[in-house]
């Protein structure tokens, strides 16, 4: 269902709030991307009309839970869409409904528990209401720091059949002969080579915050998995300075390690995520970074495949970690299938 069911045509033309020089001097805001790529406009009334839905009260969910069970499908998929607008906030207020009589209700109830709690913070409801309230606020109130400036997003919705000279804010690193490409929404590191090597798409701390490095808490989500072929011979994973933290996609169990990136060297050894990472399937994967005394830095992983969690931390030196002046998205090994990206977030205020 189109965001823009919620507008009039009216609304969605209207010359108010951000003129079209102003959004065009800032089209690198993943704001204003994600909410374009999504259909909702962008002036300023359609925003605060949105963000009126963002409220949360049990006469406005109650409201929203009837209408599960509207007979029309569309009046069904604008219910949970609100629903889930209303964030992580409305969860207790949904466990403590009573059971729905009607199947349709129960299942889109369940669907939406769920969606709240797999774990990613930024669902793309949750980066809706953030993009949102954080450009109103910007331009309601100029000068004062926007809540949504420690948040960037990148969608890979900009096609690039070349990562050669990098894509966007990313740089590209690659050992020679070894490529990737942007297409229908998905990052892929190709997987049709015969040697042994990487392929990495790098954002740094520099490019993204004006800062060296990022701060001493942060938070990186992705989503990525791997087109079938050569299974075992290959991984992704998301790196975090020279530590990187991967799985090998159709492979029993996934093996899942920390390793250093510049050697190669295993830090762990291979650890079963308790599920299979199926073949083109995208898992979602979390790390939350933190400094902590002594020269170290904590690192959690959480990777999802939708019904099952896996969980591992580490704590590395400084010395084998590096400065913490990027992330990046990996693919490594042998020939194999593709390595597929998509949702990257990365959350550089307090997580």
């Amino acid at each position: 269902m189109s965001w823009r069911e919620f507008y009039p045509v009216s609304a969605m033309i209207a010359a108010l709030g951000l003129s079209a020089s102003a959004i065009a001097e800032r089209d690198s805001d993943w704001r204003l991307e994600f909410l374009k790529a999504e259909g909702v406009p962008t002036d300023t009334p359609a925003l605060q009309k949105l963000e009126k839905g963002f409220v949360v009260s049990s006469d406005v969910l109650a409201a929203a839970v009837i209408r599960l069970g509207a007979e029309d499908f569309a009046t069904r998929e604008q219910a949970q869409r609100e629903v889930l607008l209303m964030g992580e906030k409305v969860l207790p207020m949904l466990h403590r409904l009573p059971q729905s009589n009607e199947p349709e209700v129960r299942q889109r109830l369940n669907a939406i528990k769920g969606n709240l709690e797999a774990g990613g913070r930024w669902t793309k409801e949750t980066l809706m209401r953030q993009a949102v309230t954080s450009l109103l606020h910007e331009r309601l109130k100029p000068g004062e720091p926007a809540p949504g400036e420690s948040v960037f997003a990148e969608f890979f919705q900009q096609p690039a059949p070349s990562l050669e000279d990098g894509y966007r804010r990313f740089r590209f690193s690659a050992d020679q002969g070894l490529t990737g490409s942007v297409a229908d929404g998905v990052l892929r590191l190709s997987g049709t080579h015969a040697n042994e090597g990487d392929q990495r798409l790098l954002l740094d701390a520099k490019r993204l915050t004006g800062k060296e490095t990022f701060p001493d808490t942060f938070r990186v989500e992705v989503k990525l998995g791997g087109a079938p072929g050569g299974e075992g011979q290959y991984h992704v994973g998301l790196s975090i300075g020279n530590v990187r933290a991967l799985f090998h996609p159709g492979y029993p169990s996934g093996g899942f390690r920390f390793q250093q990136v510049d050697s190669q060297e295993k830090l762990t050894d291979n650890t079963p995520l308790g599920f299979d990472p199926e073949r083109g399937k995208l898992q979602r994967m979390i790390i939350n970074v933190k400094r902590i005394p002594a020269g170290k830095v904590e690192l959690e992983v959480v990777i999802s495949n939708g019904d099952k969690t896996f969980t591992e931390r580490r704590i590395v030196a400084e010395s084998v970690i590096g400065k913490l002046d990027h992330v990046s998205l990996d693919r490594s090994g042998r020939s194999g299938g593709d390595g597929l990206f998509d949702d990257l977030v990365v959350d550089s205020g307090n997580p």
